[in-house]
């Protein structure tokens, strides 16, 4: 990749954090802790749809099932070699999944609690 290229991209990348973080802050302003909960949902939902996805570039219902039936054929060594390669490939988006996880729980419970303890 040319130096310029990879600028470019830094650029678009710091441009896209910065109006996910002015929507995040403006999300939380205005509902509290409820907007941690759709935020923490937002992150969950995005990495579920890319693991998804990963494999299927179209979503019909014909590919799915071929897909399904593809990791039961082979010999033994062959379904754990490509469940290993898959489990490589997604490594970063289970680390998403937690966060997203996590973040919904943090905002559900202390909406709850901040619901609960209003004078």
């Amino acid at each position: 990749m040319r130096r310029s290229s990879w600028y470019a991209l830094m650029f678009v990348v710091v441009i896209a954090c910065g109006i996910a973080g002015l929507i995040s802050f403006v999300l939380v302003a205005k509902v509290g802790w409820l907007g941690i909960l759709i935020i923490g949902l937002a992150v969950y939902f995005v990495t579920t749809r890319a693991e998804l996805d990963a494999d299927a570039p179209v979503a019909s219902v014909a590919l799915l099932r071929r897909q399904y039936e593809q990791t039961f054929e082979g010999t033994t060594e062959e379904r754990f070699a490509k469940w290993a390669e898959r489990v490589e490939r997604n490594r970063l988006l289970y680390i998403g999944r937690t966060i997203g996880i996590a973040t919904i729980l943090i905002g559900l419970n202390m909406f709850i609690v901040h619901q609960l303890h209003q004078p």
